[in-house]
């Protein structure tokens, strides 16, 4: 992964419950062990100190297996075991100077054969201070304020977090796969379910021209230019997962084009899109299809025509979409044709919640309202 990635999957460590799980943990079955030993009761940081210290670990101990500098979601052994060593060899100096400097208050005073203080013996046993049974003594004192015995530790921690951190890294690594294959099968569902789509705006199309043939062929001669603009749109907005707001105007409006040619007079509209928004992205064949029900349930099956209502808008990380229109009232409970169908599946697929798509009445009116998530 990049830096940007892999900086993200550490932050999402962090807020993982089982993390946070496994350092409690360890820091109940430590300090529960200092009592059992008896040892002197800790001190409040000593209490938080190996749970601390333990979360510090998990999180980052597999950042450098991560680092790849490509999309790959981990790095082979070779680098991965040559970026992980210097960075768990620097962890690993920092943890032994800290125990070094706070007379290891972590692994507990008096703890360990020949490194704690006899019986009697307090805090200024042998004639000076004492700095804990792991901190510096005289004439033990390397390059580091660290006791000899702690490289023994140390080495034991830089193994450990090596092999640690290649399993974490591992583990998510195969989290990773299987989400992108996830993805993948739902992103080929729903390229599935709109090319079912366009097939179906095609049929209604043309369904509704074999009526123009008869009753006036002029008007069916501008309707076929028309839908060769309508399919052309079609090919190029439906290929695509995610599309500018403004190509679902497009569609809409060749789409209310033929309707016009067929519906005259006895079809009303009233627009509240404003353009402002036709940058945003969402995914294709959201809108249109709620306009085609309303048209074809609604508007052309009263004898005298009705109206149809198309307001657009957007509320904070949401595209609020309305489609009203009069005419007979549809059975909402079995109101889905394919075109309802197909976009209530492709919203499943997005994993938007079950109302993002209602359909209701409101006096004479027959309302669809739609809420998606939108990207700039």
């Amino acid at each position: 992964m990049r830096a940007s990635p892999v900086l993200q999957a550490t932050w999402q460590r962090t807020r993982r419950p089982r993390t946070w799980g496994a350092a409690l943990l360890f820091g109940l079955v430590w300090n529960g062990t200092r009592a059992l030993m008896g040892l002197p009761e800790p001190g409040l940081m000593e209490l938080l100190l190996p749970s601390l210290w333990v979360a510090l670990f998990l999180v980052l101990a597999p950042l450098p297996w991560q680092w790849t500098g490509d999309e790959a979601p981990m790095a082979g052994t070779l680098r991965g075991g040559a970026q992980a060593l210097p960075w768990m060899a620097a962890l690993t100096l920092g943890v032994l100077l800290l125990l070094g400097t706070t007379g290891g208050a972590m692994l507990g005073r008096g703890m360990g054969p020949g490194l704690g203080m006899g019986p009697g013996m307090g805090m200024m046993g042998r004639g000076g201070p004492h700095h804990g049974p792991w901190g510096p003594r005289p004439g033990e004192m390397g390059p580091f304020p660290i006791h000899p015995r702690l490289w023994v530790l140390g080495v034991a921690h830089l193994c450990f977090g090596l092999l640690l951190g290649w399993i974490l890294a591992d583990r998510e690594r195969a989290e990773f796969q299987e989400a992108a294959a996830h993805r993948a099968v739902k992103e080929a569902r729903a390229r599935i379910l709109q090319g079912q789509m366009n097939p179906h705006v095609l049929f209604n199309a043309i369904s509704g021209l074999t009526e123009l043939v008869r009753e006036d062929p002029v008007a069916a001669e501008a309707a076929l230019v028309n839908l060769s603009d309508l399919l052309r749109a079609l090919l190029d907005h439906g290929s695509r997962l995610r599309a500018p707001l403004g190509d679902e105007r497009r569609l809409v409006e060749r789409h209310l084009a033929l309707e016009r040619l067929r519906l005259g007079r006895r079809l009303q509209e009233r627009w509240e899109w404003p353009e402002a928004l036709d940058a945003l992205e969402i995914p294709p064949l959201m809108i249109q299809p709620l306009v085609e029900n309303a048209l074809k349930h609604g508007v052309a099956m009263a004898l005298g025509g009705g109206q149809l209502e198309v307001k657009v808008r957007r509320e904070g990380e949401y595209l609020m979409v309305r489609v009203a229109n009069t005419g007979p009232a549809p059975a909402l409970a079995e109101g889905q044709g394919l075109g309802l169908r197909n976009l209530r599946e492709r919203l499943d697929l997005l994993g938007a919640p079950a109302d993002a798509l209602r359909l209701h009445r409101e006096g004479d009116w027959t309302v669809a309202e739609l809420r998606l998530a939108v990207k700039a």
